[in-house]
């Protein structure tokens, strides 16, 4: 049925599509995204609230039977508003007009997905209980969620699950891989400042050489994490800028880091940050420097829900048949902020593959076909569990 149902569909998939890649907006400037989202939804016959964290919007939609009094049970499905602060530097006829912001990771994408499921939700509404689509700012900088989050975003729209998914070219075009547990990695900010007396480069005992012991709590790291954790985890430390210095033949006063940390196992995630702060101690013993540093905890491990997980792979096998589902699939070191709102509502997050580069890559497109894949499963998802016939065992 949806299937037929999306060739009457496509060719406004696909304008959705385009018209939000045209027109990106970065973090909490999804001004013009968030407007195109709500008229889009309310078009559709939904409840629509905008302004949540920012620029968030929710759309709700009741069954038959359902209503605000009495909403039965209530499934979200999320997506992400914003672009990244990057030049496209591909070939589709609809490139981003704006400099320097691309969809470079796929949102429009997703938000085309959600709100062609929400179309054909409307159109199709023989399901239970209440569906909400809930469209999420600042993905990028990992602070969206949270926004809306204390902007009260489950409080005003409580919903029992809650479901993402994002294109991966880590799987085979249309391929679904479902994690059984962590889906992607937490991530945490580092930032080091290393402080000495700066001296000439020809006469370094007259000081303390700051780049010297930047090199060696760089390296010192590296190794001890390979000692610090079962191999069967996953933790990586990296490091992706070091300033400090303004002439060859003079050591500085200042040496600046700033790096990050991934891991899908939340013990290790501790036991990494104690590692930054046993290395920068031993550093400053060694080299005779001050070390600050600042290890800020931006979001956790995204842990999909076991029944959630069942219920999405139930789904996803129903649209695309049971050699096109990957179970237990790998999970990311990518970070993603739908770990805060999983953290509070049980949830899953999927993947379905496409060819092509990767997200963040300048050349990178999403692959429209795949549209009706994940809206489908959506779709599915919304159906099967918000079904009033639902019983406790199947809901654990």
């Amino acid at each position: 049925m949806f299937t037929t149902w999306y060739e009457t569909q496509r060719k406004t998939s696909q304008d959705w599509l385009e018209t939000l890649h045209r027109h990106p907006e970065t973090g909490f400037e999804e001004v013009r995204t968030a407007a195109f989202v709500a008229e889009r939804l309310t078009d559709l016959g939904y409840t629509v609230a905008t302004g949540i964290g920012g620029t968030g919007v929710v759309g709700t939609l009741h069954g038959p039977g359902a209503s605000l009094e009495a909403p039965g049970r209530c499934i979200a499905f999320r997506a992400e508003l914003d672009a990244l602060p990057m030049q496209e530097k591909s070939t589709v006829s609809y490139a981003s007009e704006v400099p320097a912001r691309f969809h470079g990771c796929g949102h429009d994408g997703h938000m085309v997905t959600a709100i062609t499921a929400a179309a054909y939700l409307a159109a199709h509404r023989d399901f239970d209980g209440t569906i909400r689509f809930i469209f999420q700012p600042a993905e990028e900088l990992l602070t969206g969620a949270r926004a809306m989050i204390a902007d009260g975003l489950f409080d005003r729209f409580p919903c029992d699950e809650i479901y993402a998914l994002h294109n991966s070219p880590d799987l085979p075009a249309g391929q679904i891989g479902v994690p059984a547990t962590a889906a992607l990695s937490s991530a945490d900010n580092i930032d080091i400042t290393i402080r000495a007396q700066g001296a000439h480069g020809s006469m370094p005992h007259t000081g303390q050489d700051a780049i010297a012991a930047a090199a060696h709590l760089i390296s010192s790291v590296q190794q001890a994490a390979t000692r610090s954790f079962d191999a069967r985890h996953t933790g990586v430390i990296s490091f992706g800028l070091m300033q400090g210095g303004t002439a060859r033949n003079i050591l500085p006063d200042t040496v600046r880091i700033e790096g990050t940390m991934r891991t899908t196992a939340p013990e290790v995630r501790d036991t990494l940050a104690d590692l930054l702060q046993d290395a920068v101690r031993a550093t400053e013993l060694l080299f005779r420097v001050l070390i600050e540093i600042d290890v800020v905890r931006m979001v956790p491990v995204t842990l999909n829900d076991s029944a959630c997980v069942a219920a999405a792979v139930a789904a996803a096998t129903r649209v695309v048949g049971p050699n096109r589902v990957t179970e237990n699939a790998r999970s990311l070191m990518a970070s993603e902020d739908f770990s805060e709102l999983s953290a509070i509502v049980p949830g899953a997050y999927f993947f379905i593959g496409q060819d092509g580069y990767a997200p963040h890559h300048p050349e990178f497109v999403f692959d429209p076909e795949i549209i009706p894949v994940g809206a489908a499963i959506f779709a599915d998802l919304a159906k099967l569990r918000t079904s009033a016939t639902l019983n406790s065992h199947q809901l654990t």
